[in-house]
């Protein structure tokens, strides 16, 4: 069961499975890649603890700005 505070997740950045890097979503038990290859069994490089709503209100402010979308 995950310790995280109600409302928080951690994002984290890994070493992947082709020499690249990933990034994920994820709390103390589950974790979602959102980009990069497959990160199964390998290295976090680090992870940031943060506040969901505030992540997803300033991802949505910057897609309003034309932010972008690669």
């Amino acid at each position: 069961m995950s310790k995280l505070a109600q409302g928080f997740v951690h994002i984290d950045i890994d070493h992947n499975q082709y020499g690249g890097l990933s990034l994920s979503v994820c709390n103390d038990d589950v974790g979602y890649r959102i980009s990069g290859g497959k990160i199964g069994g390998c290295e976090n490089l680090e992870r940031f603890t943060v506040n969901a709503d505030e992540l997803i209100k300033a991802i949505q402010e910057h897609v309003a700005k034309g932010g972008d979308h690669a």
